[in-house]
């Protein structure tokens, strides 16, 4: 219910080439606003739409299959326009939205309206907290893309209390991805060292 899968391939070059501007436990973190950019970066990843859910709905386990866990126990399905990919979204009207992952993730995004903020996580240790994103209104966009595994990712708004997510944008890259990740991550950390 309210998923959609994307695959692409993932450049190798952009990769080793990253300009960052986020740090990570010794990893690296890049940041996006730009969906398309974000794509081209990430490759292959997976969407929860939250559509299927009557209004009202509080969001737990529904998503387990997928690998994802909402642990903040304010998630709930919102149905309104400001939510313009397709009328449905998640929403905490109290603190910030929290996930579980049942395996370590690389790269995450949203599509939101208003501010948003991410705290990544790993085995219960913040890892990386993000720059404030958005504008106000709806449509807006934010992607972080990680050489540091996080398994636990807090959104939050740092305006105020209510947080609001029209998509949900997730993954863990192949294998051979993955090897090249790690090699991009031992380059920027010698590279910071020099």
């Amino acid at each position: 219910m309210g998923l959609r899968k994307t695959t692409g391939l993932i450049a190798a070059a952009l990769l080793i080439a990253w300009p960052g501007n986020g740090e990570a436990l010794g990893g690296f973190v890049e940041e996006f606003t730009d969906k398309d950019s974000w794509i081209a970066a990430v490759g292959r990843f997976t969407t929860i739409d939250f559509t299927g859910f009557p209004d009202g709905t509080f969001i737990t386990d529904q998503y387990a299959d997928l690998g994802v866990l909402f642990v903040g126990g304010n998630e709930s399905i919102f149905l309104n326009n400001s939510f313009p990919n397709d009328g449905a979204g998640l929403r905490s009207p109290f603190t910030d939205i929290v996930m579980e992952f049942d395996e370590p993730q690389l790269w995450i995004a949203v599509d939101f309206p208003g501010l948003i903020q991410f705290e990544l996580f790993s085995a219960g240790e913040l890892i990386y907290s993000s720059s404030a994103f958005g504008v106000g209104g709806a449509g807006n966009f934010a992607g972080l893309l990680s050489t540091e595994p996080f398994d636990m990712v807090a959104v939050l708004d740092p305006s105020d209390q209510v947080v609001n997510i029209d998509d949900l944008h997730f993954g863990v890259p192949a294998p051979a991805t993955l090897a090249l990740l790690a090699l991009g991550g031992l380059f920027f950390s010698r590279r910071r060292r020099s």
